[in-house]
């Protein structure tokens, strides 16, 4: 079944994310699927040509974002916690080009305690894969959390998403 994950995050105070939010009229927009058959989270896109580096080619910077982004939601998916990027390896293969379709694919690689790694990769109209990389989140205590974005902003709706 595919099923699209809602943006519980449209409502945080001071909400802007350049990947998702879909009211930022200069990002991405990104809207979120969840396959629960593969246990994947997929995104896809075809990105204007204003989102390349070399011309026709998308800006590596801005795949970087599109996994961060489908990792971020394939980890908060499933554990329904806010958690923050880590690290990040990409492994860039072939060229992503603007103007063109694409599918941006996650998935659980393994759960260690409050360290979540995700298995992203970039798939171009020919069904082949133009980026692979993995992405590690940390999922912090409140007390952190606060500390890094401000208590104020956590209103009682998103207090659910807080590891204690």
């Amino acid at each position: 079944m595919i099923r699209e994950i809602e943006n519980v995050f449209t409502d945080f105070p001071d909400y802007g994310c350049f990947a998702c939010d879909p009211n930022n009229q200069l990002g991405l927009r990104m809207k979120f699927f969840a396959d629960d058959h593969s246990n994947e989270v997929f995104v896809k896109m075809n990105l204007e040509k204003h989102f390349a580096g070399f011309p026709g080619i998308l800006h590596g910077g801005i795949q970087c974002a599109l996994m961060d982004e489908v990792a971020f939601w394939t980890m908060f998916d499933k554990l329904k916690k806010i958690g923050l990027t880590a690290k990040i390896e990409i492994d860039y293969q072939r060229k992503v080009e603007t103007l063109k379709d694409i599918e941006i694919r996650g998935k659980i690689k393994t759960i260690k305690g409050r360290r979540v790694v995700v298995n992203v990769n970039i798939i171009d109209e020919d069904k082949k894969i133009t980026v692979s990389g993995k992405v590690t989140y940390l999922i912090p205590n409140k007390k952190k959390l606060y500390s890094l974005i401000g208590e104020e902003r956590f209103k009682e709706k998103f207090q659910k998403y807080i590891q204690d």
